[in-house]
């Protein structure tokens, strides 16, 4: 860790240098970096005016929201069961865009930056806004007459080690006729990486026994198409209906030679593995909203998703001098599906308080089929697993109410209730039906003495959404591991606690420290499992723990060292996780969790020539996974360099040269695999590989009609 903790200190004091010049100039300045200064029209909202955004040279309304100062865009949570947590942190024209099927990013993309007035940046709860437990809002005002363009990306991407040209494209269609707003959307993906695997294997006593040097090329495409329609009804009316289909095609060959641990040059053997995958997915949500009277509106909402897939088959074959020793065959498809109905509705009291109240349905279900055989080179048998065929299906039920107060200038306050019901039933290799029920409340208090300085105290009970998959068995082939399905796998829930500062210099430069910690109950894990065949890993919840956390975020104006127009933005943050090992009894971290990530993105605009250029770096230090019979070591070495130069002086277009993973550095595993399981012992192999992409160099072009 100690070779990062010299750049990170740097770049903090690079941060904190230009934010404590900002401060010194004062908030009454024109920042060099700003056509159009922010305005604060209250203690709880910022205003940033189009002209703000110039010096970014934004295409679309995506690249304003991804420039605003102390703000980063959540989707919310689609994956989670019904539709109360997939409302993200933004608005257009004061109303929530989001939904399950589509992602706020593409909604924002699909709006020219020419067609944004303003955004505005919610800082507290107030009656108007529903915050929906985040911590800020960002609010897109439209200018008047927007709502009709053609938005269009091409990337052509060149990848260094398969030497493969790769497009991607998507264009977006907006019209009205009349007062009714239709988009229509197609995006195309297509991929061919090439990834090299080095891996040498040791016995238990530290013996080479051999290497392995494998090409994994995969190939991959898919195409989704979107579209979305609103209109008036009535004069207090207004209903909105989205739709989005998603078809994918994943093929996957893998070829390893296998070499001697005592001389290298020496092939003994060969594996070779193939599959391929296909999925289709459609999703549609219909919202209806009716304004009752000033001060009450209603919100409906209606979700559906259908999709399913096939894959296989997997086939794992292994050689030696001799010929086939034996090949592994996979075959497995499914499907999932999700149904949810949401009432609820709004009351503004006054200017100090507001309540929303809501039901919620739910219906979810996931089916699957996992058939394995052995080829022994003579005959085909098949491969005994417990839970490989099955269904779970869960009816779920939500009530919730919310409380927003505003108390004076410098305090408000949002409160909130929910109360879950849900019941799990699953079929098959596996007979079994649950009942949940789980209390949630949550609570935010703001604190602004000024127009510049916010402090945030929250609380909050959350469930975490129940992963299907788990319920079933799964195999990893490439791996040689097989995970049972648990009927009885729980929901895991937390109890957080947070702690957030945030301080704003000028209209450009912001930095802010949450610390938080979190009471994890029925801590979502792997459990071992004892079966005649030997010890397996099974999902399962391992007991409670804590989760310690600091999150450091700032962006910064560069205008101190001499560079106008220029931009640094960081993230750091730090975990500290503990539970005792269901196996050993020890204390021991979270699995698959690192203790510190960080990130930074600079980015700088020469306005008059038309051009700019970047950089984005992302690392995560190293994180352990344990299993029954293995421990893995998950290494992120140097981490994600990515550069870009881009221009604007073209016809309008936005033309931009990139490459990313520019640092030729590979991620590496270290596995230690047990005999018999990893509390008893003793070592049986242990493994290290290297995993390279190599660098990807891109074009594109967008543009806006």
């Amino acid at each position: 860790m100690t070779r990062f903790t010299a750049p990170i200190g740097i770049c903090l004091l690079f941060s904190a240098s230009a934010l404590a010049q900002e401060e010194q100039i004062g908030e009454d300045s024109v920042s060099a970096a700003s056509a159009v200064p922010a305005v604060t029209t209250s203690e709880a909202i910022v205003q940033y005016r189009s002209g703000f955004f110039d010096q970014f040279t934004p295409v679309t309304a995506a690249d304003m929201v991804t420039r605003l100062p102390g703000f980063s865009l959540s989707g919310g949570d689609t994956d989670r069961r019904g539709l109360a947590d997939a409302f993200g942190n933004l608005l257009i024209n004061g109303r929530r865009p989001s939904d399950k099927s589509q992602d706020l990013h593409d909604i924002l993309d699909r709006i020219p930056a020419g067609d944004v007035e303003r955004i505005e940046l919610v800082r507290e709860a107030v009656a108007e806004f529903d915050m929906r437990g985040h911590g800020q809002l960002a609010n897109v005002i439209l200018r008047a007459g927007a709502g009709r363009s053609i938005n269009w990306s091409a990337r052509a991407l060149y990848q260094t080690r398969s030497h493969r040209v790769v497009p991607h494209g998507e264009i977006f269609l907006t019209d009205r006729f009349g007062e009714v707003e239709v988009t229509v959307g197609l995006e195309g993906y297509w991929n061919g990486p090439e990834f090299r695997q080095d891996k040498t294997v040791f016995n238990g006593q530290g013996e080479r026994l051999r290497f392995e040097d494998g090409i994994d090329q995969r190939r991959y495409y898919e195409y989704t198409p979107t579209a979305s329609i609103a209109t008036p009804v009535g004069a207090d009316g207004r209903v909105r209906l989205d739709v989005r289909g998603e078809f994918s095609n994943w093929r996957r060959n893998y070829t390893t030679r296998v070499r001697s641990g005592l001389n290298p040059e020496e092939v003994i053997g060969l594996e070779l593995f193939t599959t391929k995958e296909l999925e289709r997915e459609g999703s549609a949500t219909l919202a209806y909203s009716h304004r009752l009277s000033d001060a009450v509106e209603l919100q409906s909402t209606a979700f559906v998703r259908e999709s399913a897939w096939d894959v296989g088959p997997e086939r794992y074959e292994i050689y030696d001098a001799g010929g086939l020793k034996g090949a592994d065959l996979l075959l497995l498809d499914g499907a999932s599906g999700e149904r949810a109905l949401r009432q609820q509705i709004s009351w503004t009291a006054n200017a100090n308080h507001s309540f929303d109240a809501a039901l919620e349905g739910a219906f979810n279900f996931r089916e699957t089929a996992l058939d394995l055989f052995f080829d022994d080179g003579m005959s085909v048998s098949p491969v005994e697993l417990p839970v490989s065929d099955t269904r779970v299906e869960e009816v779920r039920g939500e009530a919730s109410l919310n409380h927003v107060w505003s108390m004076g200038t410098a305090y408000s306050l949002e409160s909130g209730l929910r109360y879950e019901v849900s019941e799990i039933s699953q079929s098959g290799d596996a007979v079994q039906e649950r009942q949940f029920r789980f209390l949630k409340p949550s609570m935010a208090f703001i604190w602004t003495p000024d127009g510049v300085t916010r402090w945030r105290l929250a609380g909050l009970r959350d469930v975490d959404q129940l992963e299907f998959s788990k319920f079933a068995s799964s195999v990893n082939l490439t791996d040689d591991v097989a995970v049972l399905g648990n009927p009885d796998y729980r929901p895991e829930n937390t109890w957080t606690l947070e702690a957030e500062w945030e301080r704003r210099f000028g209209d450009d430069a912001t930095v802010s420290v949450v610390v938080g910690r979190d009471w994890v109950q029925d801590l979502d894990d792997y459990i071992p499992v004892v079966t005649p065949r030997g010890v397996f890993d099974a999902p399962g919840n391992i007991g409670d723990g804590i989760r310690n956390r600091v999150t450091l975020d700032w962006s910064s104006n560069l205008a101190l060292f001499g560079m106008s127009n220029a931009v640094l933005d960081g993230f750091v943050e730090w975990y500290d996780t503990h539970v005792d090992d269901p196996l050993t009894g020890e204390d021991r971290p979270f699995s698959d969790t690192a203790e510190w990530e960080l990130s930074f993105d600079f980015r700088q605009t020469f306005p008059e020539a038309q051009w700019a250029w970047g950089w984005d770096y992302y690392w995560l230090s190293d994180r352990s996974i344990y299993r029954a019979r293995e421990l893995r070591e998950e290494v992120f070495t140097k981490g994600d360099l990515d550069v870009y130069v881009e221009t604007s002086r073209f016809r309008g277009l936005t033309a931009r040269l990139g490459a990313d993973f520019i640092i030729e550095d590979p991620s590496q595993r270290e596995r230690i695999i047990y005999a018999r399981s990893r509390s008893a012992g003793p070592v049986a192999l242990i493994e290290r590989r290297d995993f390279t992409e190599g660098a990807r160099v891109y074009i594109q072009l967008r543009g806006t009609l």
